[in-house]
């Protein structure tokens, strides 16, 4: 497969050529990574939008989200033990029907 360097798409923001800028030495300590390459002549570019930033942010913060709310767990797992939890079965058919429009709408 070619790429054609000189093609531009309309959503490129930024056509400037990326500069050889990279070592051709590991950096002392060996901790990072680095790997030499030599700059492409043909120009090649590189654009990232502001979008990244924002979807970087928001998977770190998802990280901080518990994937189980256990204090809601827990006081249902209370209730059915003690046998005061009586659902409205109104209510269950209802989210059943929800879900399964939904799982469908997206297939």
């Amino acid at each position: 497969m070619y790429i054609d360097p000189k093609i531009q798409f309309p959503r490129d923001s930024q056509p400037d050529p990326v500069k050889g800028t990279r070592n051709s030495t590991a950096p002392a300590g060996g901790s990072s990574k680095s790997v030499a390459a030599s700059p492409a002549s043909d120009g090649d570019t590189v654009s990232l939008s502001s979008v990244h930033g924002e979807v970087q942010t928001l998977a770190a913060s998802l990280d901080n989200v518990p994937d189980v709310r256990t204090d809601r767990v827990n006081g249902l797992r209370a209730q059915v033990d003690q046998g005061h939890y009586q659902p409205s079965s109104y209510k269950v058919a209802d989210a059943i029907i929800r879900e399964y429009t939904r799982v469908s709408l997206q297939a």
